[in-house]
């Protein structure tokens, strides 16, 4: 089963296009392959030197002035240098043994994102299983099998797979050593034998993922928690004893805190300074408008706005639209992104097991309470440091709290499978398990989009051959409606559609641009029927006098439309399952006349009966 999982990240990443929608890579070269080079060379900022004409600007850093010279996007400029303002960790741990070991061929970013990923489940099982064991030792293994499944790809890691860049590396070691960190904490808080070791270990991955990712030093109430465990246990006797393991959990995560800050002076003369203000992009990190609306507005995002379910394929698609409730502030960097509670709806178990576990009578089960609010207390701190520090909303950031969240709530699901209580330990138990099937397959789902729809632009053959293998699910649905529905909008402008979470397809399509590359609408019929596509025409003012001709086509029939100004309606013979119908002007633009628009733009898009 691993070894599926490894293929299917691997096969993910293969798969994706690597950019941002902007290329993130300098001279062709990954940035972590840049600054392991400058690592080797013993300096911190990137051997590539800017071009001249970027330094010789009155202000570098404005997009207006150096958009002619187009420099490497988000890389930090400081002093007339380059430096990578994400952190040493990828680097240190995996790109220089990897140079070491390939010869001094570099590592692909992308390879290093599977490896950080593959190797953080490993480690997000082997927490669980350990905990499992260890409280709850009669946990079937159905349970253990959807929960592996869960970890595998309802973490975002598959997600963020999707477009593996710098942004993803950073993002997977700080998630890989988040969860080792955990996951020696536990043992070491549990375990005499070899106790110090896997505290100094954990409290070392501590300090690794706050390298990786600065929000992550907030992990460092996992070794706070893991100390007061040991205390009130009475697993440390002597003042001798509390010594020894205060050292073991305090003085590695210390060393790279104050290495850390070393390196922050090194690159920007600051030990608080990670880069951030001087990035070379669009974005104000620091903007005037945050405080309470941006902690608001992330909130949503990261904890509510649920996700559409929609008959489009993947069927599980993320927010935007529908767009949010409230008013945004102003430059707030939105990508897609839903919200923790939707996508693990099983996290509510945590509010019914947690207080049993911390109540039971049984010594297993009330550490079991401890180490679950231990852990979703970081987890809930997490989602805190993120809403609090960062001016986005995004999908890609889940994967910083989302790992340890989901193994507690997976054991707070377990325990309150097994209650005494027949009838409502089996209410729990199916309930849990169909909450947990969600997320698992929401992960999937989610992931072969990804932000920028990365498969279906790079592999749109492979993409339509699994849309065509799973639209026997859509057609089901409008077998049962009884009516075809409209699922997607592509062409090659940006259609008006305003999208509902209580619509099955597309939303109502406002407007959609055609000309003479063909727009499409994905129809899902219950079975070949005739319908009529109708809307209103508007022709572009450039075009003249002559009625512009539109061409409609389906699988089985071709109908050409004429009209100027007003109404549309063309016939179109539906299959049952999926169809694709092409829109598409074929009249040629007015030689000599450069158009501004399209050709025409269909609005009020719907189907009829013929």
């Amino acid at each position: 089963a691993l070894a599926v999982v490894l293929g299917l990240y691997a096969w993910t990443a293969a798969t994706s296009d690597d950019s941002f929608p902007t290329e993130v890579s300098l001279n062709d070269r990954d940035y972590y392959n840049h600054l392991t080079d400058a690592f080797l060379d013993g300096q911190v900022s990137l051997l590539v030197e800017p071009p001249p004409e970027l330094l010789a600007l009155e202000d570098p850093y404005d997009p207006a002035q150096y958009a002619a010279v187009a420099p490497p996007h988000d890389m930090a400029l400081f002093e007339g240098r380059y430096y990578v303002y994400w952190g040493p960790t990828p680097a240190l741990t995996l790109f220089l043994p990897a140079r070491l070991l390939l010869l001094g061929n570099d590592l692909p970013e992308r390879a290093a994102i599977v490896v950080f990923s593959f190797a953080g489940l490993l480690l997000s099982l082997a927490l669980l299983l350990y905990a499992v064991r260890r409280f709850l030792p009669d946990t079937p293994r159905w349970m253990l099998a959807l929960g592996g499944l869960a970890l595998a790809t309802g973490t975002t890691a598959l997600y963020n797979l999707r477009r593996p860049t710098v942004y993803e590396v950073a993002l997977s070691a700080g998630s890989c050593f988040t969860m080792a960190a955990a996951y020696l904490l536990l043992r070491g808080a549990l375990e005499d034998r070899h106790r110090l070791r896997r505290l100094a270990g954990g409290s070392a991955c501590l300090g690794l993922a706050a390298g990786a990712r600065p929000t992550l030093a907030v992990t460092g109430v996992l070794a706070i928690g893991a100390l007061v465990f040991l205390v009130r246990s009475g697993r440390l006797p002597s003042r001798e004893a509390r010594r020894r393991a205060v050292l073991a959990l305090f003085g590695p995560v210390t060393i790279a805190g104050l290495l850390l800050l070393a390196y922050n002076v090194a690159r920007f003369g600051s030990p608080t300074q990670f880069g951030l203000i001087y990035q070379l992009n669009q974005f104000e990190p620091f903007p005037p408008d945050g405080g309470v609306p941006q902690l608001v507005s992330s909130l949503y995002w990261y904890l509510v706005a649920p996700p559409r379910v929609t008959l489009n394929f993947p069927f599980v698609h993320l927010p935007p639209p529908p767009a949010y409730p409230g008013v945004l502030p102003a430059g707030y960097n939105l990508e897609r992104i839903a919200g923790l509670g939707p996508m693990v709806p099983i996290v509510l178990f945590a509010f019914v097991a947690v207080p049993f576990g911390l109540r039971s009578a049984l010594p297993r089960l009330r550490a079991l309470g401890v180490v679950m609010a231990i852990g979703l207390l970081v987890g809930g701190l997490l989602v805190l440091a993120i809403c609090a520090s960062i001016y986005a909303g995004t999908m890609r950031y889940a994967v910083d709290y989302t790992p340890l969240i989901l193994v507690c709530v997976l054991l707070a699901w377990m325990l309150l499978a097994g209650l005494p209580r027949r009838r409502v330990a089996r209410t729990f138990g199916i309930v849990g398990a169909v909450l947990v099937t969600w997320t698992a397959l929401a992960g999937v789902a989610t992931s072969l989009t990804g932000q920028f729809d990365s498969l279906r632009s790079e592999h749109p053959e492979t993409y339509a051959s699994l849309e065509r293998a799973f639209s026997a699910l859509p057609t089901a649905a409008v077998t049962v409606a009884g009516r075809p529905v409209i699922t997607e909008v592509a062409g090659p402008g940006d259609a008006d559609v305003r999208t509902r979470y209580d619509q099955p397809g597309a939303g109502r399509i406002v407007s959609m641009p055609v000309g003479n590359e063909a727009a499409v609408l994905e129809i899902v019929s219950p079975g070949r029927r005739e319908v009529v596509l109708q809307g209103w025409m508007q022709r572009n003012p450039g075009l003249g006098s002559a009625p512009s001709r539109l061409a409609v086509r389906s699988r089985s029939r071709e109908v050409v439309v004429a009209g100027r100004d007003g109404p549309v309606a063309a016939p179109v013979t539906l299959d049952r399952g999926l169809n694709y119908i092409d829109l598409q002007v074929i009249d040629p633009p007015p030689a000599g006349q450069p158009l501004t628009g399209p050709l025409l733009t269909l609005r009020d898009v719907a189907l009829g009966r013929e």
